[in-house]
Formats: C-alpha cells, sequence, structure tokens
C-alpha cells in the first residue's frame, strides 16, 4: 500500500531583544530533513530597556508589526510560536545531585535510561529548591558512577550511585510571563521559551564548532550573553546588562542630541577610520537647524565605550572559558558585532581565531535578515531541532508552569499556520509536530521527570 505524502513541519520562532523584535518561519521535509525559511518579520522594539519589558504596550504593538510583515509578505496566518528572551537578571548555576540506583543488599548492576531520569529529577527538584527562578533550561552536562570519571552517557556502567551535574538556566517569573503575555495579545500563542545565549549559539555556530569547542559572544542593544559550546552541548553561559546602547546614550549625552540622532551617528562611522577622513563632516537637521559633528567627535565617544564593553565586561568571562574548556574559537554576534571595525577590534586583541557570526545558513534567509543581529532568532528554530534530536539533554523544567498547558501539548512543537485570505496564495498545511515517531515516548519522559 502506497502512503501519502507526508505534510512539511511548521516550525515559528520569536525573537525580542531591546533594539528588534523578529519573527521566522520555516518548513521541514519530515523524510530528507531538509529545512526551508518560508517567512521572516523584524520590526523595531518599543517599550524595552536591557532586555527587559517596560512598557508592554508598545512592545505588543512591535510584535505586531513583526507578525504582520512575515504575515502579508508570505500570505500566512501565524498562531503559535516559540519565545526567545534575555531579561538582564538571569541565574546560571551549576549543580550536582547524587542518586542511588541499587538498593542495599543487591548486587551491583547496569545504569539504566531510567536511573538517569530519575538522577536528573532529583537535581531538577534541588534546583527548585534554591530560589524563585523558572527553571527554563536544564541541561544535563555529564555522569559518574561511584565517583569515577565523567561519562555522557553511563548506561551499561555497574555501580550502586549515580551522579549528574546540571547547568540550569533561570530567569525572573514576572519578566517571563510580561513576555508570553505580550506574545499572547498581539495574537499568539506561545509553546515554549528559549533563552537567547542558548538561541544565539545554535543559530551562529556551525556542526564542528559545537562538537569542537566555541565562545558565542552575542552583544545585543540592551544585554550580552557569553556562551560555551563543547562536545555538542552547551558547557555555560554568562550574561551582562551592558550593550549598544550605552554607546548610543554616551553619543546622545556627550553631543547633546536625540538618542535616535546618536544612533544614526554611531552606525555612519568605522571603529578604524582611515586619518584622512577623520574630519570629514556628519550632518543633519535638529529642531530644524543643521547639526555638524565630524567623524573624529563621534569616534572619540565610541570607540572608548567599545573597549570597555568588550574588554572590561566581556573577555575575563571569554578568557574564563577559554582556560577551563579548552577553547578553539570566539564567534561574535548580535547587532554591535556587525558595527563597522568591529573585526579588526577583534583581529587586533585576540589570539583565538574569532569571526563574526552570521545567523547559520543564512542564504535561505532573505537578504535583509542575513545580518550577525538575525542569529538569535535562527537559532530558536535550530535549537528546536536540536532538542528534537537529543530531548535528553535539553529539558525545560518549566514548560507546564509557563503556559498552563498539559504535558502532551508541551511536547508538541507543532505551529498551526492558516491561509491568511481565500483566493490566491500559498497555502500551508497543518504541519506534524516535529517529535515525530517518538512523541509519546517524550510525554512519557516529562512526565517522569517533572
Amino acid at each position: 500500500m502506497r502512503r501519502g505524502k507526508e505534510e512539511p513541519i511548521i516550525r515559528s520562532g520569536l525573537d525580542i531583544g531591546t533594539r528588534k523584535i523578529s519573527l521566522i518561519v520555516t518548513e521541514t521535509d519530515p523524510l530528507s530533513s531538509e529545512m526551508q525559511v518560508i517567512a521572516v518579520g523584524s520590526a523595531r522594539a518599543r517599550g524595552m530597556s536591557r532586555g527587559d519589558i517596560q512598557d508592554p504596550d508598545l512592545v505588543v504593538e512591535s510584535i505586531r508589526r513583526a507578525v504582520d510583515e512575515a504575515e502579508t509578505a508570505f500570505d500566512l496566518n501565524i498562531r503559535d510560536t516559540f519565545l526567545a528572551v534575555g531579561p538582564s537578571s538571569a541565574s546560571v548555576f551549576r549543580l550536582e545531585h547524587r542518586f542511588p540506583f541499587r538498593e542495599e543488599g543487591t548486587p551491583e548492576r547496569p545504569v539504566t535510561g531510567k536511573d538517569m531520569k530519575d538522577a536528573v529529577k532529583g537535581a531538577v527538584r534541588a534546583a527548585r529548591e534554591r530560589g524563585e527562578e523558572l527553571l527554563v533550561h536544564a541541561i544535563p552536562l555529564g555522569y559518574s558512577v561511584d565517583s569515577g570519571s565523567p561519562v555522557r552517557d553511563p548506561r551499561g556502567l555497574k555501580g550502586s550511585e549515580l551522579s549528574v551535574e546540571v547547568l540550569f538556566i533561570g530567569l525572573p517569573e514576572d519578566e517571563v510571563k510580561r513576555s508570553i503575555t505580550c506574545a499572547e495579545k498581539a495574537g499568539l500563542k506561545v509553546l515554549g521559551v528559549v533563552h537567547k545565549s542558548i538561541a544565539s549559539a545554535y543559530g551562529s555556530l556551525s556542526e564542528e564548532e559545537i562538537c569542537h569547542g566555541a565562545v558565542v559572544v552575542d552583544i545585543g542593544a540592551g544585554t550580552s550573553t557569553v556562551t560555551c559550546v563543547r562536545d555538542g552541548a552547551v558547557r555555560d553561559v554568562t550574561v551582562s546588562p551592558v550593550g549598544g546602547d550605552l554607546v548610543t546614550q554616551d553619543v546622545a549625552k556627550l553631543l547633546m542630541i536625540p538618542p535616535s540622532k546618536a544612533e544614526y551617528l554611531k552606525r555612519e562611522i568605522s571603529l578604524f577610520e582611515d586619518p584622512c577622513d577623520l574630519m570629514d563632516e556628519l550632518e543633519f537637521e535638529l529642531d530644524g537647524e543643521p547639526f555638524v559633528a565630524t567623524v573624529q567627535d563621534v569616534l572619540d565617544i565610541v570607540f572608548p565605550r567599545m573597549e570597555e564593553i568588550l574588554f572590561d565586561f566581556l573577555s575575563p568571562r571569554i578568557e574564563e572559558f577559554g582556560q577551563e574548556k579548552g577553547l578553539r574559537s570566539i564567534v561574535f554576534s548580535g547587532g554591535v558585532a556587525g558595527a563597522m571595525g568591529f573585526l579588526d577590534l577583534i583581529n587586533d586583541n585576540y589570539e583565538i581565531p574569532a569571526r563574526i557570526g552570521g545567523p547559520v545558513n543564512a542564504m535561505s534567509l532573505p537578504p535583509p535578515a542575513r545580518g550577525c543581529e538575525f542569529a538569535s532568532t535562527v537559532g530558536i528554530v535550530n535549537y528546536l531541532l536540536e532538542r528534537e534530536a537529543h530531548p535528553e539533554n535539553l529539558l525545560e523544567p518549566c514548560l507546564v508552569e509557563l503556559t498552563g498547558a498539559p504535558d502532551e501539548e508541551q511536547a508538541r512543537d507543532i505551529l498551526i499556520l492558516e491561509p491568511r485570505r481565500t483566493g490566491p496564495g500559498r497555502n500551508i498545511k497543518r504541519g506534524k509536530g516535529p517529535m515525530g515517531g517518538f512523541i509519546d515516548a517524550l510525554k512519557n519522559a516529562f512526565r517522569e521527570l517533572f
């Protein structure tokens, strides 16, 4: 009997940043696993400051503009999405939990998959007792049997006690729920939440870099993250409340101009200007009068602050990751990394190979979305693919807490898209859940773990 054609898997990700809100929709062939971007929309973020929501109504309006751009251009009605957020406050910590899996008086036995789940379940329970944050991510870093050498997969090893070390990322509950509420008011149903540090890593690193080791430095407008990835998994994360807006504020304050004009001047210069161009004039109208500043005027403000962000705030953490984890390369993403001359500044100060991290497979994106500021947006979908392939390595303890939906709904990454209007246009059919044949197994895993 001939099988019918399987419907494509549709995924969507909404990236809420300080300066930009963007949406991506992808379609994946269930047989070949080839992914294609079918819609991208973005809008200037309003109502945000350093990754935190200050004016929810303005944020809702910005989300609607981004969604409308994607829907209008591609004739879609986007209803479901996964959310990437990066509030300025985040709790990142490791916790080791010991789980005795052999009953007293019985012989040693091999570790099973259930033992691994029970050990992680105990770690999550202990982590929840630490504070009030929502545990957005729980990433098992390694296991050991009877205090032996750490391994990624201990199944089959004989012993009495299983230890697991788990990396947790927790976020303020109020801030996460505000983000979800804004997305819902904009007409979207949020199926899950991803921290921007994780999205940036999966959005800008190649498979080789994820395997052999790299550090991703995402410098946004309001916050910056440094994420260490090695042996196929995220190993550590740090979040700093610094970003490109500090540069804009300096220019605005010292030149006594509005932030919008300061942002314009900041983008017009290179960090390494030709000496012959330093006295060139940058002119715009301000309150009906011409305002003139030289390239040198702006560079004298921008360059010191960029150095401070990069070398005083972020480099110590980069170096720490390098010493502990064997750093092979550094990848910079986020809007600040797209500044003219930024790569020259990096190459002048780092011996380790470094590059600007545009989105993985950027050529599948429309030209306006190929810049490094879209890496975390693309990374939402790549994260979902990775979680599908390795559900035991990327756990989300707060899934049900965030949305209130039952476990079986949370286990599906399915997106529901409908034709935006009747008549000619692309009709995207409802896709299957990307968990494919092991949806039921994942449901059971969530029930066991959480």
